[in-house]
């Protein structure tokens, strides 16, 4: 596991639960609905919370070290024959490079109602595990070269089928967005090099040409992003996520042409690169 991406357990999670995620945060905001629609929500927190920790979601039964931060946003609650239509907006983050928001989605919610992991579209848990299987599948890529590719596709295809179904607000939008994350090769590689250059630093006898060859690899990366897509996300969150650490290994591998370049190009972290020039 990479040092960097250890996450310390914030709360103990029972021996009964088959969590693959470090940690769940769940933030929901209500200022949008009256008090007499809150009796909905008693515990709301609480059931997703207990999908995310009772569920597997990754292939390996072991634990990931993700953090899923989740904030939603109650919309509001509209009666259609008899039942409980809820819209809302959601952000999916692992409170470092990642952030995924998700426009407005209508979704079905009772009182007190269990959240279950089905292969059949739901319209919310749908949505849970598609943000779900992205964070996975940028994790994957770390460790791999494309690694995530299988859970773009289930990302993909969750989206594909919420395209299609009575609940396809936005869904659309999103099957788009997922697709062009998905191809976005460059920026996937230029993370795979980083988190190499990690690994190779990250031991007790640190093999620096490795790590040498990764850094290379890593800000001939960030060239071809630059002149592919310009300055814009999701790189810049993910330099504002990780520019101190590119700062130690550049440090430790002398590698002074990659911090001049990000100075540059990374004008709103400036002042962090310059800690490089710094005894």
């Amino acid at each position: 596991m990479k040092l960097y991406k250890i996450i310390i357990l914030l709360f103990i999670i029972p021996s009964i639960y088959t969590a693959q995620f470090s940690e769940v945060l769940i933030d929901i905001d209500y200022s949008n609905i009256s008090e007499k629609e809150m009796f909905i929500f008693e515990n709301f927190e609480g059931e997703i919370k207990s999908y995310f920790m009772n569920n597997y979601f990754f292939d390996d039964p072991d634990e990931l070290a993700i953090i899923l931060d989740i904030h939603m946003v109650i919309e509001n609650v509209n009666n259609k024959g008899g039942e409980k239509i809820i819209s809302a907006q959601i952000l999916f983050s692992n409170q470092k490079d990642q952030h995924h928001y998700s426009k407005s989605f209508d979704f079905l919610y009772n009182k007190g109602e269990a959240l279950y992991k089905t292969e059949m579209f739901h319209p919310l848990t749908s949505l849970l595990n598609c943000y779900a299987y992205l964070q996975i599948a940028y994790e994957l890529d770390t460790y791999e070269y494309l690694g995530g590719n299988k859970y773009f596709l289930k990302a993909q295809n969750i989206a594909s089928d919420g395209k299609n179904s009575m609940y396809s607000r936005n869904w659309q939008a999103r099957l788009k967005k997922i697709r062009k994350q998905t191809e976005q090769n460059i920026y996937r590689e230029l993370r795979y090099n980083f988190w190499v250059t990690i690994d190779a630093l990250d031991v007790k006898s640190p093999n620096f040409d490795e790590a040498m060859k990764f850094s290379s690899n890593f800000y001939e990366s960030i060239i071809a992003y630059d002149e592919y897509y310009g300055y814009g996300k999701p790189l810049s969150q993910f330099l504002n996520a990780y520019n101190i650490e590119i700062v130690e290994i550049s440090k430790i591998l002398k590698y002074q042409q990659l911090i001049d370049y990000l100075s540059i190009y990374d004008e709103s972290n400036k002042i962090i690169y310059q800690k490089y020039y710094q005894n």
